[in-house]
């Protein structure tokens, strides 16, 4: 049976994530597993889950240190829902951001590009799964183009 994990630690790993630090950081700071970190913040979801007052207390706290207000909260409401009701897992948006923060993509461009390809996609009736061949077809077009229009 693996030792139990010290409080100040996973008082540190529930800080971060509430942060928003990506988790391969969360487990380097804290020399901990990916699996550990994954346990302590399901436990402290379930203690949020199950009302527990010292998870809420943390939650609020750690809001209130970022500046956050009870509107920035129902906002985050609110995009939590898009993100449950889109069927993305939480992990996977996790995941998807923090590639994008660490990435040459300014986030911001990051998403004007996705919803340009949103826009190909459903103006060229061509599935996102069919996009790659599809932009080497165009491309292919175009290269034919250029050589006669040069020749």
């Amino acid at each position: 049976m693996p030792a139990p994990i010290d409080e100040t630690v996973k008082r540190r790993v529930i800080q971060q994530w509430l942060a928003g630090e990506a988790r391969e950081k969360i487990t380097a700071d804290n020399d901990i597993g990916a699996g550990t970190v994954s346990i302590i913040v399901d436990d402290y979801k379930a203690g949020l889950d199950n009302f527990d007052l010292d998870s809420f207390r943390e939650l609020t706290v750690e809001a209130k240190k970022r500046g956050m207000n009870p509107s920035d909260l129902a906002s985050f409401f609110r995009l939590y829902n898009f993100f449950r009701n889109s069927g993305a897992k939480e992990n996977e948006v996790e995941s998807f951001i923090t590639n994008i923060n660490s990435g040459y993509i300014p986030p911001d461009k990051a998403i004007e590009l996705i919803n340009q390809i949103h826009e190909i996609t459903k103006s060229q009736s061509v599935s996102p799964e069919q996009l790659p061949g599809y932009m080497k077809q165009k491309l292919e077009e175009k290269q034919k183009i250029d050589r006669d229009t040069t020749c």
